[in-house]
């Protein structure tokens, strides 16, 4: 085949997608001393940053270095329903610029001895099998399609093959194979990576194909302002029926905002989403929370994952983190925290595979993601399901106060 590398180099780890999740695990895998490759399709990782950039406090304890990107502090929080303020509470936050914080993660990674591949697109993934005894006897690319099926006398599970992935990427127009012993996908909601695992594009395969965008994604669209003075610095969160199961907010960074929208594809489809946008944009004007003489830096968007945590995270060598793993949470749409904090998980597991040899310590991984996230994401989904169930068929007040986190009806069952 023209224009094929093979490279020669055996990975303990690859990594696909070098955005929040992907980065964090890469850093935290070269401090471990795991060879590790981190692939990103993009040349700028993370531009343009579609996310807006809200995180925890406690973000920065999952990292033993102070990390680069703080734009600013938060701590509280105001909710709006229909244009009134219902509640503020204390919500401790810092808003980052996230492109910042994410390659100040690869630069310590690539300064640890860790291989970064941008403009590098995913493709797909077999095994490779070769003789532990001797390399380069025996050499076999396995078809995808039966190597994932069940154990047989050609499967490099066999005591006598050394269990190796060898990944195909596209750099411009050629095409390059890596090998690496764990694959790792954080390669976002619509992942490449769960094909090569075998498993449907969403939890459960009840779901019609043409259901999965409308069940599982909101729309997002975000503008980022220049700002003028007279803000608070909290962030704000509205409610208005027209923004169809889903919300408004306004983050303030040091010297811009970030005000968006997400809102159901159903809604999109009938109304567009700028038209929606600029309703809203318009009431934040009339309820003078912003002048409207702001001048726009930049506008993204979007999909915004609500699907939940998917059951399986790890299987064959393949683990999934982040987006890919659905720990966004289904109501507020968070992700920053979660893809961080199962990139430090993931990392500490494929250490001690790794030390012992023994890679089926790695399934332990879809039981501890269930103890660390599975309360919480399965919570909110349930939430999410009450939220579009009963969207205007009820007082809308009453929903969103038993539906939205900043209400204690949100954390009753």
């Amino acid at each position: 085949m023209k224009n094929l590398v093979v490279k020669e180099t055996i990975y303990d780890a690859a990594v696909i997608g070098a955005g929040p999740a992907g980065a964090s695990l890469a850093y935290f895998l070269s401090d471990l001393n795991i060879k590790t490759v981190l692939i990103e399709r993009k040349k700028m990782p993370d531009t343009p940053v579609r996310c807006a950039e809200l995180v925890p406090k406690a973000f920065t304890s999952l990292f033993k270095d102070k990390i680069v990107g703080i734009n600013n502090e938060i701590n509280f929080m105001e909710t709006y329903i229909e244009g009134k303020l219902i509640n503020t509470i204390k919500s401790p936050a810092f808003i980052l610029d996230r492109n910042i914080f994410i390659n100040s993660l690869i630069r310590e990674f690539i300064k640890k001895g860790g291989t970064f591949l941008n403009s590098s697109v995913f493709i797909n993934a077999g095994y490779f099998k070769y003789d532990s005894k001797e390399y380069g006897s025996g050499q076999t690319d396995i078809n995808l399609n039966t190597q994932l099926a069940g154990k047989s006398s050609s499967d490099p599970s066999t005591e006598q093959y050394c269990k190796v992935w060898l990944i195909s990427i596209k750099q411009n127009e050629r095409i390059v194979k890596l090998k690496s012993k764990i694959l790792m996908g954080a390669d976002g909601p619509v992942s490449t990576v769960i094909k090569v695992m075998n498993l449907s594009a969403q939890n459960s395969g009840k779901l019609l194909k043409n259901d999965f965008h409308n069940y599982c994604f909101l729309a997002g669209f975000q503008e980022n302002l220049a700002k003028q003075k007279g803000y608070e610095n909290n962030t704000k969160i509205f409610f208005y029926p027209y923004l169809n199961h889903g919300y408004g907010w306004l983050f303030p960074k040091k010297d811009s905002l970030n005000i968006g929208i997400a809102v159901s594809i159903d809604s999109v489809k009938k109304d567009g989403i700028k038209n929606i946008y600029s309703k809203f944009k318009n009431e934040l004007i009339k309820k003078k929370i912003i002048n409207g003489r702001e001048k726009q830096n930049n506008c993204i968007s979007g999909l915004v994952p609500v699907c939940g945590k998917r059951q399986v995270i790890s299987k064959n060598n393949i683990i999934l983190i982040g987006d890919a793993a659905g720990l966004c949470n289904p109501i507020t749409g968070a992700g920053n925290f979660n893809a961080a904090a199962s990139a430090k998980v993931v990392s500490e597991f494929i250490d001690k595979a790794l030390k012992s040899g023994n890679y089926t310590i790695l399934m332990q991984i879809n039981e501890e993601f269930k103890d660390y996230f599975g309360r919480s994401l399965d919570h909110a989904r349930e939430k999410r399901i009450i939220l579009e169930k009963n969207w205007l068929k009820n007082d809308f007040n009453d929903l969103i106060k038993k539906t939205w986190i900043s209400f204690k009806d949100y954390w009753c069952a």
